[in-house]
């Protein structure tokens, strides 16, 4: 069984270099952080409370997505300073891409 801190850590690593190519005004060090706090309030809930929720999967992942989504880029309006529209595009590209490519590397590294 892959631990929860595995996932959790991939998670922030494949978004990482994504909100730092869109949110280039930000000091690195400062969105790492940022990054890392806005993972550790959404990915939980998404995690253990969305996902969990008694309705399709499909249902759940549009649910979870969305509420990323909108979540982090409403942070990275106010933490980053971006407009919202740069915010949502950052906010999309990056959990589109780790929840695209979060599961491959999970089986690759623990399958």
């Amino acid at each position: 069984m892959v631990s929860y801190a595995y996932i959790f850590l991939q998670s922030c690593a494949l978004e990482m270099p994504i909100y730092l190519a869109l949110a280039n005004r930000t000091p690195r060090w400062q969105m790492a952080l940022g990054i890392f706090a806005m993972n550790s309030v959404t990915h939980p809930v998404v995690f253990f409370g969305i996902m969990n929720l008694p309705l399709t999967f499909l249902h759940t992942i549009l649910l979870a997505e969305a509420f990323a989504v909108v979540t982090e880029a409403l942070v990275l309006t106010r933490f980053a300073r971006l407009n919202l529209r740069r915010a949502m595009t950052a906010s999309v590209v990056a959990n589109l891409f780790s929840w695209q490519f979060g599961p491959v590397l999970t089986y690759l590294f623990w399958g």
